[in-house]
């Protein structure tokens, strides 16, 4: 039972990172006032807590063991890199001079996923400190 556990925590993983990494073109393309950027935006989020709750999940069902925790530290380095390098790819596009996109938005989700990168220091911190 608790590898299926195991099993449906990396599946949502997978999915919050296919989430974030998948919707800030939609992020880009919308002004920062637009109804739709903030619906967008909340989808944003659900990929985060999805990536975030399953590491959380893994983490206290196996009792913080050693295997375990160097298992969760893997995840959150991709989850680092990816917040990244999305971070960066969103301060500065790869096209034209943000042709298409707006430049508040670009902060704004920029500024996410930098965010981001920081919670996945912080908990890659957490996750080793003797308790």
């Amino acid at each position: 039972m608790l590898w299926l556990l195991t099993f449906g925590c990396i599946v949502a993983y997978s999915a919050g990172l296919v989430l974030l990494v998948k919707i800030v073109p939609g992020l880009l393309k919308r002004a920062y006032d637009d109804a739709l950027f903030i619906g967008v935006a909340a989808v944003a989020v659900l990929g985060a807590m999805l990536a975030f709750g399953s590491i959380g999940i893994t983490f206290a069902v196996f009792s913080g063991a050693t295997l375990v925790r160097v298992f969760d530290a893997l995840l959150l380095l991709i989850l680092l890199l990816i917040a990244l390098r999305t971070a960066m790819g969103t301060f500065r596009p790869r096209y034209g001079i943000g042709v298409g996109t707006y430049r508040v938005s670009r902060i704004m989700t920029g500024s996410f996923f930098l965010a981001l990168a920081l919670a996945a220091v912080y908990v890659l911190v957490l996750l080793f400190l003797p308790t």
